[in-house]
């Protein structure tokens, strides 16, 4: 493959992983932000946050996701949004693991409401992984093209 063939994969593969993770997270988010009081339900059955903190994650949370995922969509603030995004993913993935080592059945929040157990709960923790290795790279990649960075003479 020529240099500049090898340019455009990446700079293809690089545009579909920041708008794969910003659907992704606008969409994680919509479930959460219609029915906060559902989700600080599961929140509250990981079993890990002071009963404080609680209400304050449900609530927070999902503005998080929503922000970090129309931003990652839109290419605005690229850097900040995917930082926002792999922290939030590496979270998910310590609270995950934690659940999992202590056999818990728990409810993983992150798309529905649906009920998981521990055998899922090591599906979800392989694909967060999967999707903090992308958020990584678009937030460590030099460069992102067709973005409204781009478009405006910053590359953030």
């Amino acid at each position: 493959m020529s240099p500049r063939a090898a340019r455009w994969v990446r700079a293809a593969g690089l545009l579909l992983a920041r708008l794969f993770l910003g659907g992704l997270f606008v969409y994680a988010s919509l479930h959460k932000l219609a029915d906060p009081v559902s989700f600080s339900r599961i929140v509250y059955g990981y079993k890990i946050l002071p009963p404080w903190a609680i209400n304050l994650t449900a609530i927070v949370l999902p503005g998080v996701e929503l922000a970090a995922g129309a931003l990652l969509l839109a290419g605005l603030l690229r850097r900040g949004a995917a930082l926002a995004v792999s922290l939030s993913l590496l979270v998910f993935i310590c609270a995950l693991a934690f659940n999992l080592a202590r056999g818990l059945d728990f409810d993983c929040g992150c798309f529905s409401f649906a009920r998981t157990g521990p055998g899922a709960a090591l599906d979800l923790l392989v694909r967060d992984v999967v999707f903090l290795a992308l958020s990584c790279w678009v937030l460590l990649s030099p460069e992102c093209p067709c973005s409204a960075d781009r478009l405006l003479g910053r590359d953030a």
